[in-house]
């Protein structure tokens, strides 16, 4: 039986970033079409049929958001993985870009590995990456990322950013197992040798001040979010 190819398309008007980006991607199985006029880029989208598009924000003529901002408006595309791929750090940016319907933004400064691992996240894993999400409910607890605020059995729960991006990752991903390696990149990307050691801390402090057996260990790496 064929292993299923995940198509890809990636939108940059740098060529050379986009080169490269397609150089990596296909060494890794995927078939992966370029496109570096983003004025086309929905029709190319259209013909294509995309399983991931990795979109750059700042181009001419028709920027990165906008061009999420038709693409989710059409039906064909209202499930497709869309990733940001961007130079630029703003904060409110991000925000934006995920607000309009992306669904992961990635930082070019974190380089190529951070990308294709969240590629292999959401395309081999099946795990889910989605950012966009505003509300996660499972059974009382409530993940409200607009706010970054999180209440279980009507109780608010203070959460430090990165307890936070753990619980998150973790309720979008309920009862499956997941890798320390796979939270390590997923949420601290190029940083994941400096945290190695804290997701056990991360997962206890969770534990505590949610309830214990939220999230168990199933092995020395891995660990499961139970729903109640």
């Amino acid at each position: 039986m064929a292993v299923k190819k995940y198509k890809i398309l990636i939108v940059d008007d740098d060529k050379d970033i986009l080169d490269l980006l397609q150089y990596n991607l296909e060494r890794e199985g995927y078939q992966v079409k370029g496109e570096t006029k983003s004025v086309n880029s929905v029709e190319t989208a259209i013909a294509f049929e995309p399983d991931l598009i990795i979109l750059d924000i700042m181009m001419p003529y028709v920027n990165g958001i906008e061009i999420c901002r038709r693409l989710r408006s059409l039906d064909p595309f209202k499930g497709t993985y869309i990733f940001f791929l961007t130079a630029k750090s703003d904060i409110n940016l991000q925000i934006e870009a995920l607000n309009i319907g992306g669904d992961d933004y990635i930082e070019k400064i974190t380089g190529l590995r951070a990308l294709s691992y969240k590629v292999s996240t959401v395309l081999k894993k099946k795990l889910v990456i989605r950012k966009s999400v505003c509300k996660i409910k499972l059974g009382d607890l409530i993940i409200d990322r607009n706010s970054s605020s999180v209440t279980y059995r009507g109780r608010k729960i203070e959460l430090p950013k990165h307890e936070f991006e753990l619980l998150y990752f973790f309720a979008q991903n309920p009862k499956k197992i997941i890798t320390q390696d796979n939270l390590l990149h997923n949420i601290w990307g190029s940083d994941i040798y400096l945290f190695a050691k804290s997701v056990d801390t991360y997962v206890q402090n969770i534990g505590q001040k949610i309830g214990a057996g939220l999230i168990s260990k199933v092995k020395d790496d891995r660990y499961r979010f139970e729903t109640r």
